[in-house]
């Protein structure tokens, strides 16, 4: 499993020794899990921590503390935004095992211009996110999802996205990831006639329509300090 190593300095809790941490070019941290004894109060590099979440998993990065006596395998649990500097202030990490399940959300990205689009209509990213489970070997960097095929009034469900092996969604019913509706303005009808102009000329062959729903196919926002917002804002000591 491939992690960032990280040095964890100790950290005595409180407001003077935060703002202590933060001058010397430190991120306060907290460790939880129940992995762990007790939990687990300090800091990291912060430039070393910023470079971390700009990578590919972003927010779902997986980083190995380094403490005097211990090292500890962690996950971003949250990441605390200050409102008016807009840097990250404080992170909360989870510890984590190898060979447990974890539950993270992963960006989902829509590729490609639809059918519905085509024709005057709109392709909207109802979930910008999808929750997944999986261990933290199998974490993706982003799930996509080509809509090129779909037209006005269908939909893409969480269950009709691809997912890795190892990967599967989290989630009890079955939302919908994009919708494909009409233009603002735009009636059913005007969305008709608008395909039939696009329809090919001289009796060419249109795409076939068997009523079937296409396959959607698959795939951190990048949080960084004062370039991102990875997750709930406010200030932790």
């Amino acid at each position: 499993m491939e992690t960032v190593s990280m040095k964890l300095f100790p950290r005595t809790p409180g407001k003077k020794y935060v703002n202590e941490a933060r001058k010397k070019g430190l991120l306060p941290v907290n460790v939880y899990g129940k992995l762990l004894p007790a939990n687990i109060t300090g800091s990291v590099e912060r430039i070393k921590m910023v470079k971390a979440l700009h990578s590919p998993k972003g927010r779902n990065v997986i980083v190995t503390l380094e403490a005097e006596d211990k090292k500890v395998v962690a996950i971003p649990y949250r990441i605390d935004i200050d409102p008016v500097k807009n840097v990250i202030a404080h992170i909360d990490f989870l510890a984590i095992s190898e060979n447990e399940m974890l539950t993270v959300n992963v960006p989902l990205v829509k590729e490609g211009r639809s059918q519905g689009e085509v024709v005057g209509g709109r392709a909207l990213q109802v979930l910008k996110e999808i929750s997944v489970r999986c261990l933290p070997v199998h974490i993706p960097e982003k799930l996509t999802v080509d809509v090129t095929p779909y037209d006005i009034g269908q939909r893409i469900m969480v269950n009709d996205l691809k997912y890795p092996e190892g990967v599967t969604p989290n989630y009890r019913d079955n939302p919908p990831a994009i919708v494909v509706n009409k233009g603002r303005g735009q009636s059913a009808d005007e969305a008709t006639t608008a395909e039939g102009e696009a329809a090919p000329a001289d009796g060419a062959a249109a795409p076939a329509a068997d009523g079937k729903k296409p396959a959607a196919g698959t795939d951190a926002k990048k949080p960084a300090e004062a370039e991102a917002k990875p997750a709930e804002k406010g200030k932790k000591k």
